[in-house]
């Protein structure tokens, strides 16, 4: 179903409106001078946009891990402010959101299975979330091996998947199977958000959000080869195996170039020939995440501005709502572990 011109208008002004809320350079000046996380809490309660989600928390009495998970809600309440624009008009990308929070879920809990640990606290999801989501959070929180997560699954995508590796006799997660596993998840993920852009788009609107969704598919993959070829000196067939690259925006031969590296010198060398590459080499960062981020940061906020495509729109601000959110919680943990000042400013992407 084509975008209604109503819908469209409410989707961009409500985006908009709410990225003119986002914290400003003097906030994070001032963010930055705060000595402890109640500081910060204070700070973010009393003169920030995230004040409503703190209303209830007593500054001076709020754990680190306590005001995290606030600030996280209250990135849930914006995606459910947006969608439900979205879902009056008849589409779907709200699921685009559903699918992140399960993944995010099945995920924790398989790292944590593989450490042999288990969740300090049942996380509660926001109600959007529980409202669309297929999963049972509690169950799957409780899974202590595998194959109790792969049937705290069934019934789903995720369980299909995850079966699909317990009945492998060469699999085991302690031989970075969760790697595997992150891999297969991680491209279901995507089939399902081409689907969702090819049912509710048509012409460039579609062109553009399958643009935008393979290019975000592509840094993912980047950053994991590069990981790779750093902390396991891994080679092109461990690699492929572990690495989502089936949509990309790269040709064939440059992501063979790249999994096909002997190291990380090698693999920054045959970076440098692509798009991507060619945008880190305009950036400033110490390590390959910073960099991919900052040049996400600017790909999302030179289109957030001047995009007329709703759902594009409305993607790129949750990309800058979320940088945001990661930029607050650098500042906390810094705090927390009393990291000079210049060193928590110099993580910080977008904050000029």
């Amino acid at each position: 179903m084509a975008v209604t011109s109503f819908g469209s208008n409410a989707v961009l002004a409500k985006t908009r409106a709410m990225y003119a809320k986002q914290l400003t350079p003097r906030n994070y000046t001032e963010l930055l001078a705060c000595r402890t996380v109640p500081e910060v809490a204070a700070y973010l309660k009393g003169k920030t946009h995230y004040a409503d989600c703190l209303a209830s928390i007593t500054p001076q009495a709020v754990h680190r891990e306590q005001l995290e998970r606030l600030l996280k809600r209250y990135l849930f309440q914006q995606y459910t402010a947006v969608s439900h624009y979205e879902i009056s008009i008849g589409q779907d990308f709200y699921f685009y959101f559903v699918i992140k929070s399960e993944l995010e879920l099945i995920l924790k809990q398989l790292h944590l299975i593989s450490a042999h640990r288990q969740p300090t606290h049942t996380m509660a999801e926001p109600e959007f979330i529980r409202k669309f989501s297929r999963l049972d959070s509690e169950k799957v929180q409780q899974a202590k091996n595998l194959l109790q997560l792969a049937s705290a699954l069934e019934g789903t995508k995720y369980g299909e998947i995850l079966h699909g590796f317990v009945q492998r006799q060469d699999f085991a997660l302690e031989n970075d199977g969760t790697l595997e596993i992150e891999a297969a998840l991680t491209a279901y993920e995507y089939e399902v958000k081409e689907k969702i852009a090819k049912r509710n788009l048509k012409g460039k609107q579609l062109q553009e959000v399958l643009a935008m969704l393979r290019r975000q598919s592509d840094i993912d993959a980047i950053i994991s080869i590069y990981r790779m070829k750093k902390m396991l000196k891994a080679p092109s067939m461990y690699a492929r195996r572990r690495v989502v690259m089936e949509n990309s925006l790269l040709s064939q031969q440059a992501i063979d170039q790249l999994l096909d590296a002997q190291d990380t010198d090698e693999f920054e060398r045959r970076l440098k020939t692509t798009c991507y590459g060619k945008e880190l080499s305009k950036t400033a960062y110490d390590y390959i995440e910073e960099g991919m981020q900052k040049i996400q940061y600017r790909f999302h906020l030179k289109k957030f501005r001047f995009s007329t495509n709703p759902t594009a729109v409305m993607l790129c601000y949750f990309f800058l709502a979320e940088n945001e959110l990661t930029n607050v919680v650098h500042i906390i943990e810094g705090i927390r572990y009393e990291m000079p000042t210049e060193e928590i400013e110099r993580i910080l992407v977008g904050i000029q």
